[in-house]
């Protein structure tokens, strides 16, 4: 029986990377974008691949959200996994960033979570089986100058997993996080050259990660060789938290 993967902000990024491990596992995936979608996820969408299916969504809408895991589970007869990676940025320090700045990263980051998190659970628990992975950030673990709200919303969400691990567990489910440090990404690609390098200085690997890498974290902890993993953070960080 194929196992069923709902990913959000699947579109690009750690998202469509994720995506494609999935598929390459062997899982069926949905995904979800809320603006504009990959050309090239389109294409294999628009080609009826069978294993694969696209949802435009707004996860900070508890109704959207909800009629989204209806079509799934409609679609594909369950969802066994849920990768909450939808997330965005508005950088600033704390003395110039605009209430709204503020309002935006915590709604979409954290509040979308906690909301997309509601919409799937309610079948995982009738399922007795499920599991959920929440893409972090470093930022939200060790903090980030420029960055209280986005450390914020991500270190909210760490507490939420590790409340909800502990109420899920008798229902079989698991909750994990999995924490990238600088990802090569297109959210990263807007940052200054020279802020880049500095930052890569710090990483005893001495380069950015991967969206591979992190999409193999996330691969791992929604398979049964994770089986006994929950309430975690996997820091996928090339050391820099060491």
């Amino acid at each position: 029986m194929t196992h069923v993967a709902l990913v959000t902000g699947g579109s690009r990024g750690i998202g469509r990377v994720t995506a494609m491990r999935l598929l390459t596992d062997g899982w069926a995936v949905a995904f979800t974008y809320s603006q504009s979608i990959d050309a090239a996820l389109q294409f294999e969408c628009d080609a009826g691949k069978a294993q694969l299916a696209a949802y435009e969504c707004d996860v900070r809408d508890g109704a959207s959200n909800r009629k989204l895991v209806e079509m799934v589970a409609q679609r594909f007869g369950s969802i066994d996994a849920l990768v909450n990676n939808a997330g965005i940025r508005e950088d600033a320090l704390l003395y110039n960033m605009s209430e709204e700045q503020f309002d935006t990263v915590i709604d979409t980051n954290l509040k979308g979570t906690w909301s997309m998190t509601k919409a799937v659970l309610p079948l995982m628990m009738e399922q007795r089986h499920g599991a959920i992975v929440n893409v972090v950030s470093l930022s939200g673990v060790h903090g980030v100058v420029g960055q209280t709200n986005y450390s914020a919303s991500k270190g909210g969400v760490i507490a939420m997993s590790r409340s909800l691990a502990r109420e899920v567990a008798r229902s079989g489910i698991r909750v994990n996080c999995v924490a990238p440090g600088l990802v090569d990404t297109e959210m990263v690609a807007s940052l200054d050259p020279e802020v880049k390098k500095a930052m890569i200085r710090e990483i005893p690997i001495r380069r950015m990660i991967t969206p591979d890498e992190v999409a193999a974290a996330i691969s791992f902890l929604i398979s049964d060789d994770a089986s006994g993993i929950t309430g975690q953070v996997m820091l996928v960080d090339g050391g820099a938290s060491a």
